[in-house]
């Protein structure tokens, strides 16, 4: 998909702007040359090729390590605000970092509606669903899906746009129908961004 495409050439520079990321493994500078991954969904880099099995291995405690504190180390697929997965030329100049990722958005209102709430809009969830109810089809990777919409503590991933606004008109329908695709979050990368090379 061309939009898959585009969101793979909008984030492959780990210094998106602002200061570069550090790796998750070492907590030194991330090398956006090298293949990336996807938890979350945000994108991980790495300062050396070992460190993306490491830190696919055990993200969580990856992220929970002393080295990263004080760091920002992924960047955010989507706009947190609005939930939208953010494209190339929908994406605004500045960004904000919490939480050890690093946000950005469509639109300078997003980002001011953020920066109030850092905690509302930034806390990743303990649990998702990468399927959509309302198209009922599975979603590949976080980088396919077309937005999310978060309900009951679950975030949900959906697979074409529209699907988002049809959800959150009947969350509880489409809650119930999505509730065996309901897991810890774990990797999920894009097919299309692992055949160019992690970029």
């Amino acid at each position: 998909m061309i939009t898959t495409l585009l969101s793979a050439f909008v984030f492959s520079a780990p210094a998106v702007h602002g200061e570069p990321l550090a790796c998750p493994m070492m907590g030194g500078n991330a090398d956006h040359s090298l293949a990336s991954s996807d938890y979350n969904g945000t994108r991980y880099w790495y300062c050396c090729p070992g460190c993306k099995s490491g830190f696919e291995k055990d993200p969580v405690q990856a992220l929970r390590a002393d080295k990263l504190k004080g760091k920002t180390s992924g960047v955010f697929l989507f706009d947190p605000v609005s939930g939208n997965r953010l494209e190339h030329d929908k994406a605004i100049k500045g960004s904000s970092d919490f939480g050890g990722v690093r946000f950005l958005f469509e639109t300078e209102a997003n980002k001011a509606t953020f920066d109030k709430n850092p905690k509302k809009y930034g806390t990743l969830p303990a649990k998702e669903a990468l399927y959509c109810a309302v198209g009922k089809e599975a979603v590949a990777s976080y980088a396919e899906a077309s937005g999310y919409v978060d309900h009951g503590g679950v975030r949900y991933y959906m697979c074409c746009r529209g699907c988002e606004a049809k959800f959150a008109k009947e969350t509880d329908k489409y809650a119930a129908a999505s509730a065996t695709y309901v897991k810890a979050p774990g990797i999920a990368n894009s097919k299309a961004k692992a055949k160019e090379g992690g970029r």
